[in-house]
């Protein structure tokens, strides 16, 4: 009895721990691209439902990474407050925002699992990261270059307004808001930031979770589904900014229950724009 032969432009399910090699990966898929579907944007409604179920279904692996987000964030306020340089809380805060997606990831692979019918206990944790460990990797550095990117701009912009006289820890916020320029010029680079790194990561991570692609070719196919729905995904993006601020505004608490059903909610986003592999099925989906 012959082996099956998969279909053109099909992935099998790979083994927890098996690495996927960039070169293969792009020269398959990059030529022909992968085909991105259309959201409404009461779809978003429909991610964020989806993702609560996922974290009633499974509600340790949600906590942990939740709860690994607070005690993050609490370390960076007790260290910034330690050091007397309040001038970087707001900008690690919002970098810290920019690669929060990478934690999420057990949460990409818990939602993956409950999609297939399967069990989504704690190997999801390990199980997530390793199972495109080059992709996951090099979006990883990718994230953390624009991480530390963004504190070095941010930081620039300070000495650049106010000079390297550094004010005390309770009068920060008053200086800073008291210069309208300073607000403008701060908040509108860190939206331009923000809104790159989103259209590159909005289902990038999920999709390196769920198929043997490149880094490359994730982040590619992330922002073409971002163009293809650009009203859909602008609204998911106001929708995971407004709750994580309302997580960070409950004393950084919040984020115990905002981080694992926004992660998700991001999976079902993945599959709503690209569609799981098991459904592509090496068939071309209608284009974007």
């Amino acid at each position: 009895m012959s082996d099956r032969i998969p279909a053109p432009g099909r992935f099998e399910d790979l083994p927890v721990g098996a690495a996927v090699d960039p070169v293969s990966a792009t020269g398959e898929l990059v030529a022909a691209g992968i085909p991105v579907r259309r959201a409404p944007p009461e779809a978003v409604a429909q991610w964020m439902a989806d993702g609560w179920q996922d974290f009633r279904r499974s509600p340790g692996v949600g906590l942990a990474i939740g709860l690994a987000c607070t005690v993050v964030g609490w370390a960076m306020i007790a260290a910034m407050w330690s050091v007397e340089s309040a001038v970087l809380i707001l900008p690690l805060f919002t970098g810290f925002m920019l690669a929060a997606p990478l934690l999420a990831v057990p949460l990409y692979e818990t939602s993956r699992r409950h999609a297939r019918g399967e069990q989504a206990g704690g190997g999801a944790f390990i199980a997530g990261f390793t199972r495109n460990r080059w992709g996951i990797g090099l979006m990883a550095a990718l994230l953390m270059m624009f991480f530390y990117g963004w504190l070095r701009v941010a930081t620039m912009i300070w000495f650049l307004f106010f000079g390297l006289d550094l004010p005390p820890l309770d009068a920060f916020l008053a200086v800073a808001l008291a210069d309208y320029a300073f607000v403008v010029t701060s908040f509108g680079i860190g939206a331009l930031l923000a809104t790159l790194v989103f259209a590159l990561s909005a289902v990038s991570l999920p999709m390196l979770v769920d198929r043997p692609v490149d880094a490359m070719t994730a982040a590619m196919t992330s922002l073409r589904a971002c163009l293809a729905s650009p009203f859909t995904m602008a609204l998911w993006a106001v929708v995971i900014a407004v709750l994580t601020l309302i997580g960070l505004g409950a004393a950084l608490l919040g984020l115990v229950l905002v981080v694992p059903v926004i992660g998700h909610a991001t999976w079902h986003a993945y599959v709503d724009l690209v569609g799981p592999v098991e459904e592509s099925g090496g068939a071309a989906a209608p284009p974007g």
